[in-house]
């Protein structure tokens, strides 16, 4: 017979080594006991911490070990694999891999690990507005997004239950099916902040790309002032369209329809309106309408001038700074002024309850009231307007102590305050839970308050408390800030690894002391709705301080 040439033995060293690595992982895996799950279909879903991915994972027997990477993995979370016929959950700490095995008709044994990446490291903000995400990407930055509104935000489910937060979540984490750019991504967060109902909950894109928005993006060129369904040119620019001309339409789309899809990407309270008319009609508009509607570098306009014409033209876009030509009239510079009308009508006006602002500019709130107060009392002042437009907020003590001017009785003020892991019911938790005292020079006389959709947070407080003790009258816009509370007070800030999207999330629940109304989803509502004309607005009339002036006159004539 014939011979065959025996191998020489560095030859069977590597045969040897060969087939170690060839048996190397089944055996180390045969060494350990190890769960198992069974299936008779090779798609998989995967519940990773509170996020459901239909078919997600697909059994492939011959990748040893088939890894699926969490998707935040610094954080622990249950990981659940769900077959068509079985289940297997893990309690998933970072650091840790978690090995088991998934049998595929009785047959095949998948070699499947959970694992647990190191952190992702910050990525470097980016001024390219077309840098692009991986899916990856933008689910990792989406899941740690929502797993910290789970855990900060006090008020997540004040407006919607916690089933049809979950459902929301889920949906829109079923978008990021591909690639993004930050701006793209940033949409459906907005979308998500939106949908809770919270003015105090924030996203915003990269510093260094909202600066290349604002001085190099080319964007809609005209300036436009929205009011109930319609929306107005403000100014005759070289776009040709005449001031105060109607646009009825934007590349065929009705204004409306605009307006209530760019109305679901802006925060606010509740169902409240008013301040996201002020977001818009204060250079909003051009930003969100490219993040939604996208790079456009012509747009098709129609409009109605003034004389009721008709027509359509094309305008290319520009840059934001040759299309704002309009200033808003905000009135008095001073933040904190007391001033009178010539019959002796008082007007005190509070643009902001910051102490901050307040020290910035050498204002000492509670030293103002004092001499305020003692003064309408000296000149025995009996008609009082207080305007509060365009006051954001600020300290919670300073809307308690403006009140403890207007009431001659003791009176609560919040009614409980709560995070995500305990409530706040006394003094010694807030100094606004405990029952507030009149303050010395209490006012008692009638009193009409200016208010509009930038009357947020601490200034709708405030204005809660007065309208459900019935202390005077209001005028001008919804505020801007719920009348039931807000969620506000500490926050929380992260920038997400990926994108470095900003996020704000408030840590406190408020609940003010007020009487029940229904519904209870909306802001104070004015007793006299005041808003100007197209006309009035470009002739920069107030027209809401000329109502309130005259009501205040009309009840000195009729005692």
């Amino acid at each position: 017979m014939k011979r065959t040439k025996r191998p020489a033995t560095w030859a069977w060293l590597r045969i040897a080594c060969w087939v170690l690595l060839v048996v190397r992982t089944p055996l180390a895996w045969a060494q350990k006991q190890l769960p198992v799950v069974r299936a008779t279909a090779r798609s998989v879903d995967v519940r990773d911490g509170g996020i459901v991915r239909k078919g997600v994972w697909n059994l492939s027997p011959e990748i040893r070990p088939d890894i699926y990477y969490v998707l935040e993995p610094v954080r622990p979370r249950r990981i659940t694999f769900y077959t068509d016929i079985d289940s297997l959950s893990f309690d998933v700490v970072p650091g840790q891999n978690y090995d088991f095995l998934i049998v595929l008709n009785k047959t095949d044994t998948c070699y499947t690990r959970i694992e647990t990446a190191k952190p992702v490291v910050q990525t470097q903000a980016s001024s390219d507005p077309l840098k692009r995400f991986s899916v990856d990407q933008v689910r990792q930055d989406f899941t740690l997004f929502c797993e910290n509104l789970r855990q900060q935000h006090a008020g997540l489910y004040r407006y919607r239950s916690k089933k049809e937060m979950d459902r929301l979540l889920d949906s829109c984490h079923a978008t990021l099916s591909h690639s993004m750019t930050s701006t793209e991504f940033s949409n459906t967060i907005r979308f998500v902040i939106s949908a809770i109902g919270c003015g105090h909950t924030n996203c915003s894109l990269p510093a260094e790309l909202m600066d290349w928005y604002g001085t190099s993006a080319k964007m809609f060129p005209l300036q436009l002032w929205f009011s109930g369904r319609k929306a107005f040119s403000l100014c005759t620019s070289r776009t040709g369209i005449p001031a105060k001309s109607e646009v009825t339409a934007i590349d065929g789309r009705p204004i409306d329809e605009i307006r209530q899809t760019l109305f679901r990407y802006l925060p606010s309270d509740g169902r409240i309106q008013s301040r996201k008319y002020w977001i818009m009609n204060r250079d909003g508009f051009p930003f969100l309408y490219r993040f939604i509607y996208g790079d456009k570098t012509a747009f098709r306009v129609t409009y109605k001038t003034p004389t009721g014409a008709i027509q359509t033209t094309s305008l290319s876009a520009d840059s934001l700074k040759n299309t704002s030509c309009f200033q808003y009239n905000s009135g008095s510079e001073k933040l904190l002024q007391l001033t009178y009308t010539a019959d002796n009508v008082a007007l005190l006006t509070i643009k902001t309850f910051s102490n901050d602002r307040l020290k910035a500019s050498r204002d000492d709130f509670e030293t103002f009231l004092k001499t305020a107060f003692k003064e309408l009392q000296a000149k025995n002042v009996s008609r009082l307007l207080i305007d509060l437009r365009g006051n954001g907020g600020g300290d919670d003590v300073n809307g308690s102590l403006l009140y403890s001017y207007l009431t001659t009785k003791p009176f609560a003020y919040f009614a409980s305050l709560q995070s995500t892991t305990q409530t706040f019911l006394n003094k010694t938790d807030h100094p606004g839970l405990e029952m507030q005292n009149p303050s010395e020079n209490n006012y008692k006389g009638a009193v009409y308050f200016l208010i509009d959709g930038l009357s947020f947070s601490t200034t709708a407080d405030f204005c809660a408390i007065a309208k459900s003790n019935h202390r005077g009258t209001f005028i001008g816009e919804e505020t801007g800030g719920g009348y039931a509370g807000n969620n506000s007070g500490e926050m929380f800030r992260i920038t997400l690894p990926n994108t470095a999207i900003r996020i704000s999330i408030p840590k406190i629940r408020y609940a003010n002391a007020v009487k029940k109304v229904t519904p209870d989803d909306r802001g104070v509502i004015p007793d006299y709705p005041v808003n100007p004309t197209i006309n009035e607005l470009l002739q920069k009339r107030d027209v809401a301080l000329e109502f309130a002036v005259d009501r205040a006159r009309m009840r000195k004539r009729s005692k």
